[in-house]
C-alpha cells in the first residue's frame, strides 16, 4: 500500500488534469484527511505512514470522482460556512464564501434587535441558520420551492441548534410569506442560461449542482426580478432586502430595487468585487 505522502502526490498529479487544476493539491489533502479521519496537519507530519487497503480504495474512488469534476463538498457530505458545518448533497447548492458577506450585511442591520428575517430560496439553509445561530433575538423564516432542499435545510437547523427559531415554508420565493417582515435575504440563482458552456475551473462543480438553483434566464435575473416585484407586499417600513448577485449584474439589480422606491447601497466581497445589493424601504 502507498504511504500517505505517496498517495497525496499521486492524487495531486491526477487532479492537475481535472476540471479545476488550481485546487489539485488542496483537494488531494482534504480528501485524504477525510478518508483517514485526521486533520490535514497530520498528513504533513506523518508522510511515511501507509494506507490500509480499504482506505486506499476509498481514497482512489473519491479522487476519481473529483477528477470528473464532482465537488469536494458533495464527496465529503458537508461544507463549512460562517463558522458552522452544513450537510450538503446534490439536492442543494453548495454554500460559497462570498455569501458570508450577505450574512455580515444582514447582521449589521439586525444589530441585536428582535426582527423577522426571511431567507428566500434557502437551499441548504446556510443563510437562515447562520443568522439564527448568531442573532438569538431574531425570528427566521426560510422558503424554498424544493421539498428536497427544505429537508436538507431542516437537518442543518437541527444540527446547528436553531431548529426552534427557524421556520421552513414550502413555496415559490416570497409566496409563502403572508406577514410583514423586516429583512429579506436572497441568494437566488443568478447565472445566465448560456453560462453552462463556461463552467470550467472553479465553476466546474456547478454542473453537479441543482440547475434550478444556479441559472435564471437569458441575463440571469429572471428569479431576482420576480422576487423584487413581490417585495412591496411583504417588506415592512424601514425594512431591508439583501440580494447577492454576480458583480457584472450589480447595476441592473440596483435599478430593479430602486424601481419600487427602495434606497440602495452595495457591499463588496472579500476579493473587493461588488457582490451584495441592499435595498431599504423608507
Amino acid at each position: 500500500m502507498p504511504t500517505w505522502g505517496e498517495a497525496r502526490a499521486a492524487a495531486t498529479t491526477r487532479l492537475r488534469s481535472a476540471p479545476d487544476p488550481e485546487t489539485a493539491a488542496l483537494d488531494a489533502d482534504v480528501l485524504l484527511a477525510y478518508v483517514l479521519g485526521v486533520g490535514k496537519e497530520a498528513l504533513f507530519a506523518h508522510p511515511e505512514r501507509e494506507l490500509r487497503s480499504a482506505e486506499n480504495a476509498r481514497f482512489e474512488e473519491l479522487v476519481e470522482r473529483r477528477g470528473r469534476g464532482e465537488p469536494v463538498a458533495y464527496l465529503r457530505g458537508f461544507k463549512e460556512f460562517y463558522g458552522l458545518r452544513f450537510l450538503v448533497d446534490p439536492r442543494v447548492l453548495i454554500p460559497r464564501p462570498e455569501t458570508e458577506v450577505l450574512v455580515d450585511a444582514a447582521r449589521e442591520f439586525i444589530a441585536g434587535r428582535a426582527l423577522t428575517v426571511v431567507d428566500v430560496g434557502t437551499g441548504s439553509g446556510a443563510i437562515a441558520v447562520a443568522i439564527a445561530a448568531h442573532e438569538d433575538r431574531v425570528r427566521v423564516i426560510a422558503t424554498d420551492s424544493s421539498r428536497d432542499a427544505l429537508a436538507v435545510a431542516d437537518a442543518n437547523a437541527l444540527a446547528n441548534g436553531v431548529a426552534d427559531r427557524v421556520e421552513f415554508r414550502h413555496g415559490d420565493l416570497l409566496a409563502p410569506i403572508s406577514e410583514r417582515v423586516d429583512i429579506v435575504c436572497a441568494n437566488l440563482p443568478y447565472l445566465p442560461d448560456a453560462s453552462v458552456d463556461r463552467w470550467v475551473g472553479e465553476r466546474s462543480s456547478l454542473a453537479f449542482e441543482p440547475r434550478a438553483a444556479v441559472v435564471a434566464g437569458a441575463d440571469g435575473l429572471d428569479v431576482i426580478r420576480r422576487c423584487v416585484a413581490d417585495l412591496p407586499r411583504v417588506l415592512a417600513p424601514n425594512g431591508a432586502a439583501f440580494f447577492e448577485c454576480d458583480p457584472p449584474q450589480v447595476a441592473a439589480v440596483v435599478q430593479l430595487l430602486e424601481s419600487p422606491g427602495l434606497s440602495t447601497r452595495v457591499r463588496h466581497d472579500l476579493t473587493g468585487r461588488e457582490r451584495v445589493v441592499i435595498g431599504q424601504r423608507q
